[in-house]
């Protein structure tokens, strides 16, 4: 017989019954719709020009500590190392009315420009002090829109007992980002939940409590949360995410005593941000990035994922991921959440403006799932000023109405993934494997592409065409493979009292 063995799931899905607590608050209506209105944090449509409050403790160009230049205009520092200051000058720099611009600012700000030399200090006209332009000892590794980032961030890493949490990629975050952050700027906090049980959540209640008083001592300007758990696969329940376990019953005594371990309990979308987002705790998923390391089925299935988008809007979330795998597996997240660290918790950039860059560095994410990402312009925001928006001033309506974006990004190649769709790895009608070649047609390519089975008298053919609503966003390093992505815009509507 064929050797068969059993090893350990690594997807996050599975059946589960539906739980129900009393003591969850409700959150219902979907589809675009919120109860709560959300909370604007930025001043009416203006032009204001930040000033920067606190700057960056690693040079601009070499990425090290040490003496550093602050700039005037953002929060870059420039080390004494890589632009040099003869001695004679050195008071005539420190004097009150005398101003640091970065190179990054001046080479934004002269941008379009006749272009001018970089004096590196000025007086209060605009006016280089030096005699003679500086001269830059250090090269750029990043974009002049580019910063290294050290203000402070929090990572709440909440994994439901039973999962291993090294797998996860907010372990990888934090790693990533401790060079960067010094012991006092970061906080990463690993919470192993089970909320299956009403005394269950009330000790996770306790627990939350208790946290809350620790990260009180961070004034966090950046916040990650992340969720670690299963989805329902249960007809019925599916979409609903695995809470926690039931009670374990036992039966008969003494030597004959049995113990059945107690099932999983999973909850509606709702139902579960209420009761694990608790105690104080839900203050700080406010203006975060939320990521849902869970199965597809909370995407895929309309009233979850109604019920999610209704719970982004409500505790007020700006950024969240979801992943769109039916047997999803976090740890092909890594590559992804490595680039988001570097483009955006360390340079300092906005999601939106390189999640090109992010999606090009995760092929193999992009072959496993579609990525969902939910978006909220214009809410509240936690994280801090990006560099364009210290050089070309914020601009932001919190008066009018906020909305939610709603991006599904689809990874596509032309000989596995055609316009998006999973090319079968089996031919259904001869049954032979990995049998298709491309068939030329007029419309093959653009629009549409056909497959043929190479199977011995098999003349089964696939064809797939190109979705009207989506778009290309970027190609690869190569120009057969790239994403797609769908983007539909909700209003922040407030129910009805």
């Amino acid at each position: 017989m064929a050797r068969t063995k059993q090893t350990a799931g690594n997807s996050t899905g599975g059946p589960a019954r539906r739980g129900h607590l009393p003591i969850f608050k409700k959150v219902t209506g979907h589809a675009g719709k919120q109860l709560i209105k959300t909370v604007q944090a930025t001043p009416p449509r203006v032009k204001i020009m930040p000033k920067p409050n606190s700057h960056n403790i690693f040079c601009f160009f070499c990425c090290d500590g040490g003496s550093l230049y602050d700039c005037t205009v953002c929060p870059r520092s420039v080390c004494d190392r890589c632009i040099v200051i003869p001695p004679e000058f050195q008071e005539l720099i420190m004097d009150p009315g005398v101003y640091f611009i970065c190179p990054g600012c001046h080479e934004m700000r002269t941008k379009g420009d006749a272009m001018k030399p970089y004096f590196a200090f000025e007086n209060a006209s605009g006016q280089g002090v030096l005699p003679t332009p500086v001269t830059i000892h250090g090269h750029i590794e990043v974009t002049s829109r580019s910063q290294i980032c050290s203000s402070p961030v929090l990572i709440l890493h909440f994994v439901i007992k039973g999962l291993d949490p090294s797998g996860s990629p907010a372990t990888s975050m934090q790693q990533q980002l401790r060079p960067f952050k010094p012991q006092n700027n970061m906080q990463y906090h690993e919470i192993i939940f089970d909320i299956g049980t009403g005394k269950k959540a009330e000790k996770h209640l306790t627990t939350m409590k208790q946290l809350v008083t620790r990260i009180k001592l961070l004034q966090c300007e950046r916040v990650e949360v992340f969720v670690f758990s299963h989805s329902s696969t249960t007809e019925g329940s599916r979409g609903d995410i695995w809470g926690g376990y039931a009670d374990d019953e036992s039966s008969g005594r003494g030597r004959n005593k049995v113990v059945i371990e107690g099932g999983p309990v999973a909850y509606t979308v709702n139902d579960f941000f209420a009761g694990l987002f608790v105690g104080g705790i839900e203050d700080y998923v406010k203006g975060s990035t939320l990521w849902m390391f869970i199965c597809g089925h909370m995407v895929q299935e309309p009233d979850a994922f109604g019920a999610f988008k209704a719970c982004v809007k409500e505790y007020e979330v700006e950024h969240a991921f979801a992943f769109g795998a039916e047997r999803f597996h976090a740890c092909l997240v890594v590559p992804f959440i490595s680039t988001y660290v570097g483009r955006v918790l360390v340079e300092g950039f906005e999601v939106q403006d390189v999640i090109r860059d992010i999606l090009l560095a995760s092929p193999r994410l992009g072959m496993h799932s579609s990525v969902v990402h939910l978006y909220r312009p214009n809410a509240f925001r936690r994280r801090p000023t990006t560099i364009s928006e210290y050089t070309q001033g914020l601009m932001c309506d919190p008066t009018g109405p906020t909305s939610m974006i709603v991006s599904t990004y689809t990874f596509f190649h032309e000989n596995l993934r055609p316009f998006g769709n999973v090319l079968p790895y089996q031919c259904s009608k001869c049954m032979c494997v990995h049998p298709w070649e491309r068939v030329a047609s007029k419309k093959s390519g653009r629009d549409e592409s056909t497959f043929r089975c190479k199977g011995t008298d098999c003349d089964h053919t696939l064809t797939f065409a190109k979705s009207k609503e989506s778009q290309v966003m970027n190609k690869g390093s190569r120009a057969s493979s790239g994403w797609f992505v769908s983007v539909t815009t909700e209003p922040d509507t407030v129910a009805d009292p």
